[in-house]
Formats: C-alpha cells, structure tokens, sequence
C-alpha cells in the first residue's frame, strides 16, 4: 500500500479519479430536488409546470447514474493527464466509441451476440451499442489508457504538412488500434473476470452485516494510501455489489440502483444493498465526538486556539464529507487513533446493516439534507440519525479515553499542534521523516 502511494502512477491515478467523483454530490443533490418537485404530497409539486420541469430534471439527471462508464472515462483521462486536458477528455470519449463499437462488431461477427433480454447474461447496451457488460470498470481502463498514451505522446511535434498529426492527435492514432485490440481481447478475457465479480458479490452478501462493517473500516484506513478508491468505487458504482432492475431498467452497484429507487415511483423502500451508503456516519457525527474529546482534553491554555482549528475542521466534515484535516492530524500525532477511528467507522456501518437501516449517506450533511426528504418512507432517516448520535457519545469517550490514558499528543496537548494535511502526510513519508511535533498552534 505504502508502494503505491508513492508511485507516480499510483498518485496520479488517485487524483485522477476525483474528478468524475466529485461530480456524484452535485447530480444526487439535483436527483433529490427532482424527485421532490415531482412528490404530489408536496404543495408545490401539484402545480403541472412544476411537475413536469421535475421529471424532466429527474430523469435528465438520473442518466449520469445509468451513464456512469463514459463519464468516468473523460473524467479521470482529464485527471491524469499532465498537460493539454481538454485534449485528453475528447481523445478518451473518442477512443470510448471506438472501444464500444469494436467489440460490438467484433461480438457480432461471431455470433456473439444475445438476443431478447439481457437482464443476467452478462451483456448490457451503452449508449445505446451491445457489448460485454463491464460497468463503471470500462470507464476507469479506457481512462487510464487514453491518459497513459496521452502523457506518453502529446509532447510529440510534426513540421509542415505531417503538424497535423502530431501532439494529441499522434496520442490519438495510437490509441485507435489500441483499443481496438484490447476490445477482442477482453471480448474473451472479461467473462472470466465477471465470474470472479460474481463470486465476490455473493462473499459479500454472505457475509452480511460483517461485511458491511468491513467495508467500512477499509474504506477509513485505506484513506492515506488512496487505495480507498478501488475499493469503494466498484463497491458502491459496479456489479461487485451486485445488480438490479428498477423501471425497466438494469443497473450495477448499490449507489445507482438506490438513486433510481430514489426517482422511481414504483418503489416503496430503497433495497438491502443501501446499507452500504453510510459511510457518511464517520463524517456527520463519529469525527464531531473526536474533535470534542480533542478539544476537552487540551492544555486550558491552548483550548481557544484548539477550537478555533477544530470548528471549521468539523464544519467541512460534517457539511462537505471533507474529513482530511482531522483525520490526518491522528496519522500525525496519534496514529493509534486513526486505526480506532477505522475500526470504530466500520463498526458503525455494522450496526447500521443489522438495524436494517436504509438512507443515502455518502458524502456529507448536505447531500444528506438534500436526500432526507426524497428519501421519507423508502427509508429510515431517524433510525441513521439515532444511530449517529449514540455514535459522537461513543467516540468521545473512546477518544478521550486513549488521549488521556496515552498521554497522545493531540492538538492542544504540550507542544503538539495544528491540524494536518494529506500533502504534508505524504510529503513527510517522502522525505522518511517523522512528523515535527513541535509545531505551535500559532
């Protein structure tokens, strides 16, 4: 883990994926707003322009999530690329084309092809074209793909009339036969992965609440390796946690089958596999019991200073989902606390799959808002909320505990501190150096 955090590939790759990440927030906020306008017990939603502005929005946005492969695709070829990234974006959504009709042509040239439903076989349409179902996984290797050749060839330059075919354009050349290969190529090689998918996706759901709890303790520790997003992307995007129809409509991974449960008239409660969506708990309320027993147990000479870092700390976890600067500050002073931080995250989400509990909590307080009222009777807000709660008391204790008992050096304690960042993390295990301690709080 530590290996791949410090390759350039593995670093790149990382901030790659952010990019079609953060764009997931913004299109369940619009998805909420568009399932409430078109909610009939609210007031408002019974005026018809109203109405149908909603479902228009609904369904308009709703495609991102049954879209997923392209637009990770464009969004972590942009990520990667070190220069020219408008260039990049149009050569990955171009090789996706290429890519998809491909083995499209390919398939049916051998009779591959399956006709009638295609619900379970193995075979999907995207954007309208029949291949192997590989899910938000096609996005991520033709993006890495179109990035890795991109980076490798956009420097190159032609003179005179040969110009033309230099820069991106060479990067796109190559690309082409490419990817065409690697679509016969995975055209035979893939069904073997997707029972290997399979399999997993029923070790998972065999291991029940456990797993649940599994998942997301290693989706905390994973954290400063970036390592977190391989695991929960295919978790949360792909058929690793299994698949569904909702509408008429097939889908993969537990987020996006929620999402158009969300939208879907026809669907009384969100399916089993929301369970897997509250990963947010450790972001809205576990992480503010850490930072009050952080806070309680600073020197009383440094406890002003200490709040005065530690409440826009909590605000950016509890709004935003952005956890790292309380987070990284246990790597730094008190690892210990990390690693039970992480345990205690998973054991979180652990409860929450025995209690049965089914919401959309993946980011942060203010996706959560926006989904609580879309949301209503399909699941069970007030139960997650209870759970977070009794979640904040427990986490204070526990973290009070360990400071006290530990003597940890948490900010506010002796010399120890200020709160950390992942550059500074990784920039201090670059150079093989602890971190200082002896910085002061101003």
């Amino acid at each position: 883990m530590e290996i791949w955090r410090r390759t350039r590939f593995g670093e790149e790759f990382s901030k790659g994926i952010l990019i079609p990440v953060f764009i997931l927030p913004i299109v369940g906020i619009l998805l909420a707003f568009g399932v409430l306008l078109t909610n009939k017990a609210i007031p408002l939603a019974n005026i018809e322009k109203i109405f149908e502005f909603g479902t228009i929005l609904k369904n308009s946005v709703l495609s991102i999530f049954i879209n997923l492969s392209p637009v990770f695709c464009v969004g972590i070829a942009a990520g990667m690329a070190k220069s020219k990234k408008g260039n990049a974006a149009l050569n990955a959504i171009v090789l996706f084309f290429i890519f998809i009709y491909s083995m499209n042509s390919f398939m049916k040239l051998n009779s591959l092809l399956i006709d009638g439903n295609l619900s379970g076989t193995g075979q999907g349409n995207i954007l309208g074209v029949q291949i192997l179902d590989m899910g938000v996984f096609l996005g991520i290797i033709l993006g890495v793909l179109t990035a890795i050749i991109h980076n490798k060839y956009f420097g190159i330059e032609f003179n005179g009339a040969m110009r033309l075919y230099g820069g991106a354009n060479l990067a796109l050349l190559i690309g082409i036969p490419i990817v065409i290969i690697l679509s016969i190529i995975l055209t035979y090689s893939w069904p073997l992965i997707q029972t290997g998918i399979s399999k997993m996706t029923n070790l998972i759901v065999s291991t029940g609440s456990f797993g649940v709890g599994l998942y997301g303790f290693l989706e905390r520790i994973l954290i400063p390796t970036g390592l977190h997003h391989l695991l929960w992307v295919p978790v949360e995007l792909s058929s690793v946690s299994g698949s569904g129809v909702v509408d008429g409509v097939y889908l993969e991974g537990v987020r996006n089958i929620a999402m158009a449960e969300l939208a879907s008239s026809n669907v009384d409660r969100l399916g089993p596999g929301a369970v897997y969506l509250t990963k947010a708990m450790s972001k809205m309320f576990e992480l503010v019991g850490a930072a009050y027993a952080i806070y309680k147990c600073a020197d009383e000479e440094n406890k002003t200073k200490v709040k005065a870092l530690l409440i826009p700390a909590v605000g950016a976890a509890v709004t935003a989902g952005v956890t790292e600067p309380l987070e990284f500050s246990f790597l730094f002073t008190a690892p210990i606390l990390f690693v039970v931080h992480a345990i205690l995250a998973g054991i979180g989400m652990a409860i929450v799959a025995i209690l049965d509990i089914r919401v959309i909590a993946v980011s942060g307080g203010i996706e959560f808002l926006a989904m609580m009222l879309p949301v209503g009777a399909k699941g069970d807000t007030i139960k997650f909320i209870i759970v977070g709660i009794v979640q904040i008391v427990i986490y204070y204790y526990i973290f009070r505990f360990l400071i006290t008992k530990l003597n940890l050096k948490t900010p506010g304690r002796g010399n120890a501190t200020k709160l950390y960042t992942k550059g500074e993390y990784n920039e201090a295990h670059e150079k093989g150096k602890d971190i200082d301690l002896e910085k002061k709080l101003n």
